[in-house]
């Protein structure tokens, strides 16, 4: 079943790579909402709402990857491969990467001295072809997701011509580990002009 309803999309080009911005409800959300509102029940943290959303996204896209250990959440109906990935915006300390998830918590660089951050997320890049970034701050009542769909390769530019590079560095490439989503989001306006 496709949960995602109502979308409405627009897309913008940044260095010749299309970005696609959507908005839309997620049907089963919205239930679920009403379910939680009638008993008395509150969802807390981003992980269960995540994989919810995640699950939609899947459909959304294609069809889940072969494996929980690909590289990537989904297979798109024209065969590239998607990473997804879910954030709240309304957590001023949320952030976003677009590294391998165990590369982020075991930071290779850092412990066993194996490469920089960029190295891992070039890695990331060449194994997945879109990554889709869902905005779960508006789902409340109305069961509202935003989201971004980009190519690997646009995530790569945006790191090479140094729009994403002047977050908190955590090694001596100058490319952080994990991008404040105040500065994805901004970035994002920028691109989408608005």
């Amino acid at each position: 079943m496709k949960s995602l309803q109502n979308i409405t999309k627009e897309t913008a080009c940044y260095r010749g790579k299309e970005i696609t911005h959507a908005i839309g409800y997620d049907a089963y959300i919205l239930e679920l909402n009403k379910l939680d509102k009638k008993f008395g029940r509150e969802r807390i943290g981003n992980s269960k709402i995540g994989f919810d959303i995640e699950t939609a996204f899947v459909n959304y896209v294609g069809k889940e990857a072969h494996s929980c250990r690909a590289a990537w959440d989904a297979v798109g109906h024209d065969g590239k491969k998607w990473e997804i990935r879910t954030r709240n915006a309304a957590n001023p300390n949320s952030s976003l990467h677009f590294m391998a998830s165990t590369d982020s918590v075991q930071r290779p660089w850092q412990w066993a001295g194996k490469g920089e951050p960029f190295d891992y997320i070039k890695k990331k890049c060449a194994a997945v072809d879109m990554f889709l970034v869902a905005d779960t701050s508006r789902i409340g009542e109305k069961g509202l997701i935003e989201w971004w769909e980009i190519p690997s390769k646009a995530i790569i530019e945006l790191y090479n011509r140094e729009e994403w590079q002047c977050g908190k560095v955590r090694a001596g490439s100058g490319v952080p580990q994990s991008l404040s989503l105040s500065r994805f989001y901004n970035t994002m306006k920028w691109i989408f002009n608005k």
